[in-house]
């Protein structure tokens, strides 16, 4: 296994062809998530690890998404290193444990801030709210759908759990946004 290590020096112009590349994020001349980018262009197959003295907060998913299979903070470097070579040696990736967290967060984060589409509902959950969305009153809609008042008020609760939105202007919003409504003065 050939491993180079850069922390200072440029490592494009060594003209080898390592297998694992441990980079320094905070080096002259190109900043590590760019020279992380461009490595992984390369295609030469090399194991990126990124080596830094900086916070997971700023730098683990930019890192990550250039090309990185690995993240390491300088103050565990001296006992994680050879943990994290060995791993990306065997096509595995690696993350500290704090690191990892950090991901996981931010996923449960991203999860919840993520909406149902269209697609979710029925067609009759839709059919409800493109009219519930359009003002109609829980009536008028069941005379529009031959349902009674009580299944299209049914319907609409289904929808309204699934999308996770509660308020007629959310309805709305998110109508307009799947193409179900047309703004005012289109038509």
């Amino acid at each position: 296994m050939r491993v180079l290590l850069a922390d200072g020096h440029a490592i494009l112009r060594a003209g080898l062809n390592p297998d694992i590349v441990i980079r320094d994020l905070a080096m002259p001349g190109m900043h590590g998530i760019q020279a992380t980018r461009r490595i992984t262009a390369l295609g030469l197959g090399a194991r990126i690890l990124v080596l830094t003295m900086h916070d997971e907060d700023e730098f683990l998913v930019p890192a990550l998404n250039a090309g990185a299979a690995g993240f390491l903070n300088k103050s565990v470097a001296d006992t994680d290193l050879i943990g994290a070579v060995e791993a990306l040696a065997h096509g595995h990736s690696y993350l500290p444990r704090q690191a990892a967290a950090l991901l996981a967060r931010r996923q449960a984060r991203d999860d919840s801030n993520r909406r149902p589409g269209p697609g979710a509902l029925s067609p009759r959950e839709l059919a409800v709210i493109e009219l519930y969305a359009s003002g109609f009153s829980t009536r008028e809609m069941g005379e529009k759908l031959f349902l009674s008042p009580k299944t299209v008020d049914s319907y609409l609760t289904r929808a309204k759990t699934k999308l996770g939105l509660h308020r007629r202007s959310d309805i709305v919003r998110f109508a307009l946004d799947a193409g179900l409504l047309r703004a005012g003065g289109e038509g």
